[in-house]
């Protein structure tokens, strides 16, 4: 997995091998020096996910590392106030039950009888919401993550 990750930045990141955050469970730290601590994430088990940032930080999930990754799926998925929910520790975060599906940023599970798309665009500067992206495939094919202050 290739991550881009900006200096400054302090967010947390936790993966799951299965949808409605199941199965085997990675918490990635990421570090104000632009690092990050914790276990690698096999792109084969990253099928839902937690993410914990500073509003206004942006995660951008990619099927693809060339340059042209926004011809491939790709999903990104915003901290914004009013669409996403405060930790205990105080702190914002939305969830992702399902990478491939669009639900409540602060759902636990996907809903079988509501199951839609996220809003579909070409471009990520297209995109409007807290999260949007590019159809296709995602569940088991993100080789790239992405996190960016807008």
């Amino acid at each position: 997995m290739k991550w881009d990750l900006p200096p400054k930045l302090r967010a947390d990141l936790v993966c799951y091998a299965g949808i409605n955050l199941s199965g085997e469970r990675r918490h990635v730290d990421i570090q104000v020096l632009g690092g990050r601590q914790g276990p690698d994430v096999p792109t084969a088990e990253l099928k839902s996910l937690v993410f914990i940032a500073p509003l206004g930080t942006r995660l951008i999930l990619q099927t693809s590392e060339s340059e042209d990754w926004e011809r491939q799926p790709w999903r990104c998925v915003r901290v914004l106030k009013g669409s996403s929910f405060k930790t205990q520790e105080g702190g914002y975060a939305v969830r992702i039950p399902d990478l491939e599906l669009l639900n409540k940023p602060d759902a636990r599970r996907t809903d079988p009888d509501m199951e839609e798309s996220y809003p579909l665009v070409e471009r990520l500067a297209e995109g409007e919401g807290w999260t949007f992206g590019r159809e296709g495939a995602l569940k088991g094919r993100v080789v790239a993550i992405r996190i960016e202050k807008e």
